[in-house]
């Protein structure tokens, strides 16, 4: 059953952005401006708004299901998706970014901050292909860019039967970066070791190079 929610707000405050833009990317990291905009294109606001979209969905649906922490994996800036996850869900507390882009994590520090409306926000430098997951505890574990790393069975947290996954990935297997590819969601399912799926679904998308391609998303856990 698809769950009606109201309009996905966004109220990240485009002022600071342009003041911060401005004194923090064109003149200590310009050599970041062309990807720092490519975050916020308009397939990565769709598809991180779809995202928040199915979350809110499976929220209602699995009243259950605890938010008090939430881990990005792969985090990248995280301008995008941070105040989107703050602005339209109830009860978070904190929110770890992890990225092995330490320019990245320092960008969306100076734009973000260390609290963010009231949640805490911290920023780790770590390599998810070579990072040992079991002793760090997330109610929620988000990663938009499975297709940069290992599966993500590979990731196993401390609470892992108690974790809702969200994991986003595509079929662009033309880019070099993209190490982990999937044809559709059956094979993303399978690699990602969840067992109960609330929600599975598609998106139809063209790149910069106008070349269409599908963005897959799951959103699960691990327990039978």
């Amino acid at each position: 059953m698809v769950v009606q929610m109201d309009e996905i707000k966004n109220n990240y405050d485009l002022g600071l952005f342009g003041d911060t833009l401005k004194r923090i990317v064109l003149k200590k990291y310009p050599h970041r401006l062309t990807d720092f905009i490519d975050s916020f294109s308009s397939n990565q606001v769709k598809c991180k708004t779809w995202l928040v979209s199915e979350l809110l969905n499976v929220l209602k649906e699995k009243s259950q299901i605890k938010c008090n922490k939430i881990t990005l994996l792969g985090s990248w800036y995280g301008i995008v998706l941070v105040p989107l996850l703050i602005d339209n869900v109830k009860g978070i507390e904190s929110i770890e970014l992890i990225d092995m882009d330490a320019d990245a994590l320092s960008i969306g520090r100076k734009f973000l901050g260390k609290e963010y409306n009231g949640v805490s926000l911290s920023y780790t430098e770590l390599d998810i292909n070579f990072t040992d997951f079991t002793n760090r505890y997330s109610n929620i574990v988000i990663n938009t860019s499975c297709e940069h790393m290992i599966p993500m069975d590979s990731v196993e947290f401390q609470n892992d039967k108690d974790v809702l996954y969200i994991l986003q990935s595509n079929d662009m297997f033309s880019i070099r970066e993209h190490v982990n590819c999937v044809n559709d969601n059956e094979e993303f399912t399978n690699q990602s070791g969840l067992k109960r799926l609330y929600y599975h679904g598609k998106k139809r998308l063209v790149g910069q190079d106008k070349e269409k391609y599908w963005r897959f998303m799951i959103v699960g856990r691990r327990d039978e």
